[in-house]
């Protein structure tokens, strides 16, 4: 039994002395393994392949921090090239555009109104910037119209800038964000009333009279259709009192409305820019418009600016009436039919007169019994007394070759020359 337990004990001790060593060779194998590590640092990680649960595993990470190794080389990843984001302008915001340099003396167009006003003027702008001799400039407030407590006074701002400055016309082009507000008052007059719309009316009515006063033509623009029928119905009751303004000649209202209609009467955001390519002309809201929509609004503001002023040649203004001695020959190429009639005076012209019928319309005369453009005059005069009447007589065929031939004579050049004597009962 002894020596059984003192073999066990021996073969013990081997096993825990076999340990050991195996420890101690693990340990200088370590360390050689971070010494090499340490001195390889530089040339890369050390890689230990391994299989099983532990993939990945490095038994060696310690001692690599240790002495300066491990650190896990990163690859630069090629940076990606930014694009430059896009930028993009609001719906109707002009492009950048070349403007050519104006004269000094250029005549004025002044454009008023709310934010369809703003993008009328930048039509404008952009229409006529290859134009020295005219230039444009807006008094605008986005959100403002003739409603509200904090609508402006057109009427004074106007004024002031035709007297200050070689104004040549007005433009104006507001109402859309007079929609749902009501006139200040005890109570407060609502919105489309018949007191709303009387109020609305002399608000128009004044800005009108007040550029009327300084002599200056006025071009109005109406409202555009929408894809919403009770802003339609509101935008057609304000059209009417604009449409009500523009009686006088030299006041001029553009409608709109048709050119932003499609084929079939039917609301189209869509349609054909001044260019005739279809594109968009409205905004989101189906209200507003978008740049190519303002450009067509402008368009045919410009057509009338220019029919009124007669182009923009040397002299773009109504005309001097206070130097007699100053004779207009440039200028106006075309003018309004009725100026014909009755000057630059505020007389109301009757379009029922047969005068204003006649010079203006083209009709006819009518026909006077007796007259030689009466196509009714009978064949024989009306009685007169017997000794003023002469008798008179178709002569005969036979007569008029008698009469020929006594009468032809030859001269020396040879010419004939030929004397008809009526004949004789």
């Amino acid at each position: 039994m002894r020596v059984q337990t003192r073999q066990r004990e021996g073969k013990g001790t081997r096993a825990a002395s076999l340990r050991v060593v195996v420890c101690l060779g693990l340990a200088l194998v370590a360390c050689s393994a971070g010494l090499s590590a340490a001195q390889d640092a530089q040339r890369g990680e050390i890689v230990v392949a391994q299989n099983g649960p532990f993939r990945g595993f490095n038994p060696f990470a310690p001692l690599q921090r240790l002495f300066g190794g491990g650190g896990e080389k990163r690859r630069k990843q090629p940076q990606k090239t930014q694009q430059k984001p896009r930028v993009s302008r609001p719906a109707g915001a002009p492009p950048k555009f070349d403007v050519l340099e104006k004269d000094p003396n250029a005549g004025l167009i002044l454009v008023v109104g709310d934010r369809m006003a703003r993008g009328v003027a930048d039509g404008l702008k952009y229409t006529l910037a290859q134009k020295p001799q005219i230039r444009v400039e807006a008094i605008t407030e986005d959100k403002e119209g003739f409603v509200g407590e904090g609508s402006p006074d057109w009427a004074t701002q106007v004024v002031s800038k035709i007297r200050g400055a070689d104004v040549q016309a007005v433009v104006v082009m507001i109402g859309r964000q007079d929609l749902g507000k009501s006139f200040s008052g005890e109570p407060p007059v609502e919105f489309m009333t018949a007191e709303w719309l009387e109020s609305y009316r002399r608000k128009v009515d004044g800005l009108v009279r007040v550029v009327r006063q300084e002599k200056k033509p006025l071009v109005w623009a109406g409202l555009p259709p929408t894809g919403d029928e009770l802003v339609n119905a509101d935008f057609t009751q304000l059209n009417s009192i604009f449409q009500g303004a523009s009686e006088d000649r030299r006041v001029r209202y553009v409608d709109i409305w048709d050119i932003f209609l499609a084929e079939d009467g039917s609301f189209s955001s869509y349609g054909p820019d001044v260019d005739g390519k279809n594109t968009r002309l409205r905004t989101n809201d189906k209200i507003d418009f978008t740049w190519a929509g303002y450009r067509k609004v402008a368009f045919f503001v410009e057509r009338e600016l220019s029919r009124l002023l007669g182009g923009y040649g040397g002299l773009a203004f109504e005309g001097v009436e206070d130097d007699p001695n100053f004779i207009v020959l440039t200028g106006r190429t075309t003018s309004p039919e009725a100026l014909l009639l009755g000057g630059e005076d505020e007389e109301e012209i009757n379009s029922a007169s047969r005068t204003y019928r006649f010079f203006v319309k083209g009709e006819p005369l009518p026909p006077m019994q007796g007259r030689v453009d009466d196509p009714r005059m009978p064949a024989v005069a009306v009685s007169a007394p017997a000794a003023a009447v002469e008798e008179v007589f178709a002569p005969t065929s036979a007569d008029l070759r008698e009469s020929l031939s006594s009468a032809a004579s030859q001269d020396a050049q040879g010419r004939v020359s030929v004397t008809v004597r009526p004949g004789s009962q």
